[in-house]
């Protein structure tokens, strides 16, 4: 029966969890809940953008077109147009007929049915003809130039006005046309229409809890409001209220928008909120059992992964303590015999490691004499001094120094001053095979020359840069900067190699990364040396895993090769010498 206590814990844990149909539930109301309040959003912003758009705009063609019939009679346009004088002569009969004719013919023909006055004034502020189908106010002069001003402060263009006081004692919309002779204003055709008619157009598209519809001018005005307190205060949004719905439209007016906001209706809210509060505890319930619960299924499966995680890092000493005799103590007996077999393997297998390194090192050792190589290039150089030539002699020196300098085995660490006087040897080689075709800049500043550095990092990274970055790069001259700087904060010195080459696009970029960082066992991309991928090992080997290498590159631009190491003043001096045992 031991065997079932696993199962048993499992099925007690989602027995006991009714939270989950709970929270199953809740979580449908919540969807229904935001489909429904997304669904009336939809549905009302079709009906603004299209449906009550178009009836404004349509009730504002409508109003063009209407006073637009004054122009279908040049006649009066020009009388219009003449001096006060002309309406005293004998053709003053004349035009009194015309527009009493143009007011008639508009009351009768205009698909605005709700016309309640118009009136013609001419821009001195003289009025020229007025018709009030049925009562007859009248027209003060102040009045009259208060309606030319208005229209003069829209640049005389057409202009809708709502007014809830008027002449006629009841809200009116008022529409002030502009009047035109020879592309100059010359009068001004006002049109009176109730309000109540405009009104009942707009607000019938507005069937959502506290809805209000607003018409705002261009300097934030708002010139219509479903709130008649509103019309004529600046408008403000209340964009900020999660619960209240904002939406805008331009309309065909130059300078009008549409708003239309609405909140979103209580019930939907409290529905939303009960759910979200359902929702809530349920997790917190589920939360509460499973701590209880879990704390002794997973407190022996926890202990595994922690040793699991000592054995990551190079522990293999790490073993689990079994207390129990279900699956999770059958998985840590096999754990601690796994654990015993890798220790047994690895142990093993550096023994094998160090043999074949050691066995690699005589093989290379017997291959060539240290000592004939070295004076073998000491007699080139003499040779190219007495047959004067300096490039050959430079370059046997700078080979000769460099065989030197790669020979010391006296310590692994070397100064930055030093690891530079190794990059120039390289360099006066590359600068006589590249001639003319590389330059270079060593930016070393003496503040980094005297820390420590491991030996022969920067030689490979130029190298590379030399051969992967500048070498295949045959339309410009190459240039390549070598450079460092201290970071004291996070301890670090950072060197760092730069070429102006091929560079690298995002995919070998990224396959060097993975490289770098262990997380590929492919070969580097066919651009990138095998000496980058050793420095990184290298120096991660001699200095951690919290230092290496990185790499930034863009495909025809550049490559910059960053080196990251401790903080180390100083290095050993004393090298082995090539010329040690003669």
């Amino acid at each position: 029966m031991k065997s079932k206590r696993i199962q048993l814990k499992i099925f007690l844990a989602m027995l006991i969890s009714t939270a989950l149909p709970l929270s199953i539930t809740s979580g449908i109301i919540l969807y229904q809940v935001s489909q429904t309040i997304k669904d009336d959003r939809d549905f009302a912003r079709v009906r603004v953008e299209e449906d009550l758009k178009e009836a404004i705009d349509e009730y504002a063609r409508n109003l063009n077109e209407t006073a637009y019939q004054i122009y279908s009679n040049p006649d009066l346009i020009r009388s219009i147009a003449r001096d006060e004088e002309f309406l005293t002569d004998s053709r003053t009969y004349d035009t009194v007929k015309d527009i009493r004719e143009f007011f008639l013919s508009v009351y009768n023909q205009s698909r605005i049915t709700d016309i309640i006055g118009m009136s013609l004034q001419r821009n001195d502020g003289v009025e020229l003809g007025s018709f009030y189908p049925k009562l007859y106010p009248h027209l003060e002069q102040p009045y009259i130039q208060s309606l030319l001003a208005i229209s003069r402060s829209k640049d005389d263009r057409p202009t809708t006005i709502l007014r809830y006081e008027s002449v006629y004692n009841e809200p009116i919309i008022q529409y002030l046309f502009p009047v035109r002779s020879l592309g100059k204003p010359v009068g001004l055709l006002v049109i009176d229409m109730k309000e109540q008619n405009f009104r009942k157009l707009v607000e019938r598209y507005n069937s959502f809890y506290k809805g209000q519809i607003s018409i705002i001018e261009n300097n934030n005005r708002v010139s219509y409001h479903t709130l008649p307190s509103l019309t004529g205060t600046e408008f403000r949004d209340n964009a900020g209220n999660r619960n209240v719905i904002h939406m805008s439209v331009p309309l065909e007016s130059n300078g009008l928008a549409l708003n239309y906001t609405y909140e979103i209706n209580p019930k939907l809210l409290w529905y939303r909120t009960l759910a979200i509060i359902a929702v809530g505890i349920s997790v917190v319930l589920a939360l509460v059992i499973s701590f209880f619960l879990s704390f002794g299924i997973t407190k022996p499966i926890v202990n595994m992964h922690r040793k699991m995680t000592r054995i990551q890092i190079g522990d293999y000493d790490a073993r689990v303590e079994v207390h129990s005799q279900d699956e999770i103590g059958f998985l840590g007996n096999q754990f601690n015999r796994m654990a015993e077999t890798i220790q047994q393997m690895i142990e093993h297998d550096l023994k094998l490691r160090l043999m074949n390194q050691e066995s690699q090192i005589m093989a290379l050792q017997a291959q060539i004499s240290p000592h004939f190589l070295f004076n073998t290039l000491q007699m080139m150089s003499g040779i190219a001094d007495m047959n004067r030539v300096p490039d050959l002699k430079l370059i046997c020196q700078s080979l000769s120094n460099m065989y030197r300098y790669n020979m010391g085995l006296a310590s692994e660490w070397v100064t930055v001053k030093e690891e530079t006087m190794h990059v120039r040897n390289y360099l006066v080689i590359i600068g006589k095979r590249f001639a003319g075709r590389i330059s270079f800049n060593l930016a070393i500043t003496p503040e980094i020359r005297e820390y420590a550095v491991p030996k022969l990092i920067l030689q490979p990274l130029v190298e590379n840069a030399v051969e992967h970055g500048i070498n295949p790069s045959v339309s410009h001259k190459g240039f390549i900067r070598i450079g460092g700087r201290v970071d004291k904060e996070r301890g670090s010195l950072y060197l760092y190699v730069a070429d102006n080459g091929v560079g690298m696009t995002e995919e070998e970029l990224d396959g060097v990364r993975d490289r770098l960082a262990g997380h590929s066992a492919q070969d580097l991309t066919r651009r990138t040396s095998i000496g980058l991928y050793n420095v990184n090992q290298r120096i991660r080997l001699i200095c951690g895993e919290a230092y290496g290498v990185s790499v930034v590159s863009r495909a025809a631009k550049g490559t910059l090769i960053v080196c990251e190491l401790p903080l180390r003043k100083g290095g050993n001096n004393e090298h082995e010498s090539i010329d040690s045992g003669r």
